[in-house]
Formats: C-alpha cells, sequence, structure tokens
C-alpha cells in the first residue's frame, strides 16, 4: 500500500504557504517594533520642570529649633514658629511673608527683594518645612 502526502496532512505547496504569510508579515513584526520605538520616544523626551539652581527649601528640610525626626519638645506657638521662619530663611538672605495660619500649620512666602521664590507649609507640631511652589 502507497502512502501520499496527502493522507498524513502534509502540504508540499511551497507558493501555498508563501502568499499565505505575504501580506501578514510586515504588520505583524514591524507595527509593534514601531509602536516600541514610539513609546519610548514618548517617555525619554519628556521636558523636566524643575529649577536647574539649588532648591530655596530642601524636600523634608526642618526647623534648627527641633529634632531631625521631625519632633519638636512642645507644639510652637504661632509667634515662635515665626521667629523659627525668621531664623532659617535669614541665612540664606531672604524675607518671610505669613500668608496664613491654620491650625498647626502656617502658609508663608519666601522671598528674594520683591520677588516670590517659594511657598512654604511649616508645620508648628514637627518643625517641617515643605515647600508647595
Amino acid at each position: 500500500m502507497k502512502y501520499t502526502h496527502r493522507q498524513y496532512g502534509i502540504n508540499n505547496n511551497k507558493g501555498a504557504l508563501l502568499k499565505r504569510g505575504r501580506g501578514n508579515f510586515p504588520v505583524k513584526f514591524i507595527m509593534p517594533i514601531i509602536t516600541i520605538f514610539f513609546l519610548l520616544f514618548i517617555l525619554f523626551s519628556t521636558v523636566f520642570a524643575w529649577h536647574r539652581e539649588k532648591s530655596i527649601t530642601p524636600y523634608g528640610d526642618f526647623c534648627p529649633r527641633c529634632s531631625h525626626y521631625g519632633t519638636c519638645k512642645y507644639t510652637m506657638s504661632h509667634d515662635d514658629a515665626k521667629k523659627a521662619m525668621l531664623d532659617y530663611y535669614h541665612k540664606k538672605d531672604l524675607t518671610v511673608e505669613i500668608e496664613s495660619k491654620i491650625g498647626r500649620f502656617i502658609r508663608a512666602k519666601i522671598k528674594n527683594e520683591d520677588e516670590v521664590v517659594d511657598v512654604i507649609i511649616f508645620d508648628r507640631r514637627t518643625g517641617r518645612i515643605r515647600s508647595i511652589y
């Protein structure tokens, strides 16, 4: 008995394979590659919006009257907090203008002459100074 390739499901017709894959090859492999390059281009070409110079108030800075761990021996009064901020920024040749006092927080503008260079929130309980500018 003679077996043929059709009985085993083998297709020796090479032209059929080329015709079937001809239209799908570029779309199947090139489009994902183009998409990946496009996404990488978007990710790595962003514009960073921060000051190039040294920041006025470093992130997580603290009042020198309190400890490094964000605790004070007592909650400062508004006057003590104002004096602490004036002392802290006077060393940097800046002035402090209090905007508002809400609970344990004080919001203030930091100025260099008449130009606002930072806006901060001062926590009277922990002594932390946070820039919100």
